[in-house]
């Protein structure tokens, strides 16, 4: 069973700590905090759908959902920066690495309830998992999520989606922590989702837990219709392992509301084939951008900017990137 939401809300026992000043080194207090170790000079490039990145000054794996509070809140009273990630899909490392603490967040859980038509998940969850889960359980409405790599709190974070649907569609409610390290309750439309954004990116909030709505349904029909979108996936998206972090920019959205295809504006822009280094587009659908093998993070930044000059130049409209590009520095979260 999972942690109830109102659980969530209990003041764990870590937020009783001492000063942080007392501290020198924060590997060793960190330890002494959280019970179990942090990892140093950790390679982001094996952590990183892209295989781009350098190597992380800290690296911790939370278990569970108390160990990712407990993370941020060392992280956030030893004045270190973090970052959390997910299965590190949609993110583009530096080429210097990281500066302070990358948290993989990997809580995972899945429940029936709290009420009819919901299941509850733990944010480290794969969204494959959560799909399954649901197949299992004869569960209809997350078809769409077929293919989309990365967890829970990844997805409600960019709002991912695909096939007309998004996942702030089915969001019922959730726990997650604030910009202050604070937890906080969201109900319906409280995370202002929209196109690829959610107010969770505004305010730099982390996801803890999540209640998403679902149907009964014909297990047969929901695998077929996950087979389908698999098939449709399949045939203009690079092959899966292919190094890439997905859909590169953000389809623009006009001022009265049109969606207009990143993939298409490329292509008309002569996208096809361009390459800088070893970061490439893929041949398939010019909105992926792909590492052929030696690609470096200013490559893949370089290609993109050359993109985007290339669309603004024909079509008037800026692209905007959907991957997040973390710099090897930046303040604390």
């Amino acid at each position: 069973m999972l942690p109830s939401l109102s659980n969530l809300f209990s003041p764990p026992s870590f937020l009783i700590i001492p000063l942080v000043d007392k501290f020198t080194d924060f590997a060793g207090w960190f330890l002494e905090s959280v019970g179990r170790p942090l990892m140093t000079g950790v390679s982001l490039k094996e952590r990183s759908s892209f295989r781009i990145g350098g190597k992380a000054e800290f690296f911790f794996e939370a278990g569970s959902t108390e160990e990712l509070k407990a993370a941020v809140a060392r992280a956030r009273l030893g004045s270190v920066s973090f970052y959390v990630i997910g299965g590190g899909y949609n993110i583009l490392f530096s080429d210097e690495g990281y500066r302070g603490l990358i948290i993989r967040n990997k809580a995972q859980g899945i429940a029936r309830g709290p009420g009819p038509g919901e299941i509850e998940v733990l944010s480290g969850t794969p969204l494959s998992k959560v799909l399954q889960f649901a197949l299992d359980n004869g569960l209809a409405g997350l078809e769409f999520l077929a293919g989309i790599p990365g967890t829970l709190g990844g997805a409600l974070y960019s709002n991912a989606g695909a096939f007309g649907s998004s996942i702030g569609d089915i969001f019922r409610a959730g726990i997650f922590l604030d910009e202050k390290g604070n937890e906080r309750a969201a109900e319906g439309n409280d995370l202002a989702f929209a196109y690829r954004r959610s107010v969770l990116q505004r305010k730099h909030s982390i996801v803890l837990s999540a209640v998403l709505k679902v149907a009964a349904g014909d297990p047969e029909k929901i695998r077929n219709r996950i087979k389908e979108n698999l098939d449709k996936r399949s045939r203009k998206q690079p092959p899966w392992g292919t190094p890439c972090a997905g859909s590169y920019f953000k389809n623009p959205v006009l001022p009265d509301g049109t969606k207009i295809a990143a993939g298409r504006l490329l292509e008309e822009a002569g996208a096809r084939d361009v390459r800088v280094g070893d970061a490439a587009v893929f041949s398939g659908h010019c909105n992926f951008l792909i590492n052929l093998g030696r690609a470096r993070a200013r490559d893949i930044l370089a290609l993109a900017a050359e993109l985007k000059e290339r669309v603004r130049a024909k079509s008037g409209i800026l692209l905007e990137e959907e991957v997040i590009y973390l710099p090897g520095s930046s303040s604390m979260s």
